[in-house]
């Protein structure tokens, strides 16, 4: 996902110590609303949910209420928690911002302070994870957050959703972890100290805050998690194979993967294979097609339908990309939905000599999103396999996709917008995601 990938940078912060005291860009009413005004042309004319008037006319009057009470000047983490809570309700995890890292770079190079630990997400409940704090002796993991420094933590929690485009969904929830840090500086400003009010205890927990390179070398004395995006293990009698895959980002580590995993699995002649999609954000969708190549013979469709809104952008966007595409849609009026023929959908997959016959399983959670939440859907439609988890995956099955960038004229943020509508498999409720089939492996 776009603005998951994106989000990935969030501890990269400068390393120069300097003295100077941060200070932010401010921008007047009238260039906060030129920037708002853009970003709205922008989203109303490309993105397909806008051809909805009910939601057109409903997303557009919280905008212009935000442009009503709009303060004389404001800050440009101000500017941004404004314009990224407004996109957030869009609804659409490939419709957002880039945070602006400069201004957190800025900030931390001029004797900024960050949060001295680190917080998981679980159940929509906030929980303590890494603690860097001076006292090491403290044993805070897995502690339950009720609130920092008196803001609740579902209000937090929420807040950060929206921040990262997910608003009140838990398909984010890796991005907010990520993003923490950063996030609660944009959206409540600088602290000294942290007072942290737990689930465990009535009283108070007060952490002071830590410098850059008091972060970073605390943080280095944890043991590194284990990175590995692709993972292949077998049961004791080799009877089942375990893939777990991490991303479908599609490059050659992965390619490779797959061939000398269905090698092995094939000469150890295992009869199960479970692949495990988890926390698996999504990818590309040859990615998705390549490891189908030993699941199935048989032809097959990624999407039910994918629906191209027609503007002047996209247009432009696909005469220099797609000039082919681009002959068929410019001839049409702006604001009309041009379907891809079904014929065009249809995949025939290359089948290996290593291809799987045995029982599949795919295991997936509320985090498996866009292309991984894809593959769990034609895995269910074509009766591939068993969908195995508590919860069906974060992506709903209409969702939107192949952004489109743009930069504000006054603030330099850089946004993007879906001109696209996917309709995956998996159900019928197309404002849900992927529904298990069961909750637990056989």
């Amino acid at each position: 996902m776009k603005n998951f990938i994106l989000l990935s940078f969030v501890f990269l912060i400068t390393y120069n110590a300097c003295s100077q005291k941060y200070i932010p860009d401010y921008f007047s009413n009238s260039e906060i609303k030129d920037d708002f005004q853009f970003l709205k042309e922008k989203c109303t004319s490309i993105h397909p949910k806008f051809l909805d008037e009910n939601f057109s006319e409903s997303w557009s009057n919280t905008c212009d209420s935000i442009l009503n009470t709009l303060p004389d000047s404001i800050s440009i983490t101000g500017s941004f928690v404004l314009m990224a809570k407004l996109l957030s309700g869009i609804e659409d995890t490939h419709t957002g911002f880039n945070f602006p890292i400069e201004e957190r770079q800025k900030y931390m190079s001029n004797g900024g302070l960050c949060m001295p630990f680190t917080i998981l997400v679980k159940d929509n409940k906030l929980f303590l994870n890494q603690h860097l704090s001076e006292d090491q002796n403290q044993h805070l993991s897995e502690i339950e957050i009720v609130s920092v420094n008196s803001i609740d933590s579902k209000k937090i929690l929420s807040d950060l959703r929206s921040i990262v485009g997910v608003k009140n969904r838990e398909c984010g929830d890796h991005a907010v972890e990520r993003f923490f840090n950063m996030g609660f500086w944009v959206l409540y400003g600088e602290s000294e100290k942290f007072h942290i009010k737990t689930a465990s205890t009535d009283s108070i927990l007060i952490i002071n805050a830590v410098t850059n390179d008091q972060y970073f070398s605390r943080k280095s004395q944890y043991p590194n998690p284990k990175q590995d995006q692709y993972e292949l293990e077998f049961s004791k009698n080799n009877q089942v194979a375990r893939l777990s895959i991490k991303s479908f980002f599609g490059d050659d580590t992965f390619y490779s993967f797959l061939s000398n995993s269905f090698d092995s699995i094939k000469q150890k002649e295992c009869s199960t294979l479970i692949l495990d999609v988890r926390n698996n954000p999504g990818g590309r969708s040859r990615a998705v097609d390549s490891l189908l190549n030993y699941l199935t013979y048989k032809p097959y469709c990624q999407y039910a339908s994918i629906g191209i809104r027609v503007s002047d952008e996209i247009k432009t966007l696909y005469k220099a990309r797609n000039p082919q595409l681009y002959n068929i849609i410019n001839h049409l009026n702006d604001d009309t939905i041009y379907n891809l023929k079904d014929s065009t959908l249809i995949h025939i997959p290359n089948p290996k000599k290593s291809l799987f016959n045995g029982d599949l399983f795919v295991i997936i959670n509320e985090r498996t999103n866009s292309a991984a939440a894809t593959f769990a859907g034609i895995i269910k439609e074509n009766k591939l396999g068993e969908i195995v988890g508590n919860k069906p995956t974060g992506e709903h099955l209409k969702y939107y996709g192949d952004y489109i960038t743009f930069k504000l004229p006054h603030t330099k943020f850089e946004f993007f917008v879906s001109p696209k509508e996917f309709i995956q498999f998996g159900g019928t409720n197309y404002d849900t995601g992927v529904k298990p089939d069961t909750s637990a492996l056989p």
